[in-house]
């Protein structure tokens, strides 16, 4: 197994959690800086817990996937559904 296999591995799994942490930090923004109970409070408690759902698919992701490369398995190495899911909920 080549070491690049583990390298882009950790890429991406830093890539998702950079994508949860600029989420966090819009959901804790627009929390810190609107004054009076409206829709932007609304979306920033529903955007929290969808950055904390990416970290963890990241982290299910990042394990699952390493343990493909660990053991050398053929099978595909992509998940073509996580990621459509969590867009989805983030759109809605």
């Amino acid at each position: 197994v080549e070491p690049k296999l583990f390298f882009a591995n950790e890429r991406t799994f830093m890539k998702w959690l950079e994508m949860a942490v600029v989420m966090s930090s819009v959901s804790v923004g627009v929390l810190a800086f609107t004054q009076n109970e409206n829709s932007a409070q609304y979306f920033a408690v529903v955007i929290l817990p969808l950055a904390l759902l990416f970290i963890a698919y990241a982290l299910w992701t990042f394990f699952w996937r390493s343990e493909l490369i660990k053991t050398r398995d053929t099978n595909r190495w992509d998940d073509p559904v996580g990621p459509v899911i969590l867009t989805s909920l983030l759109i809605l």
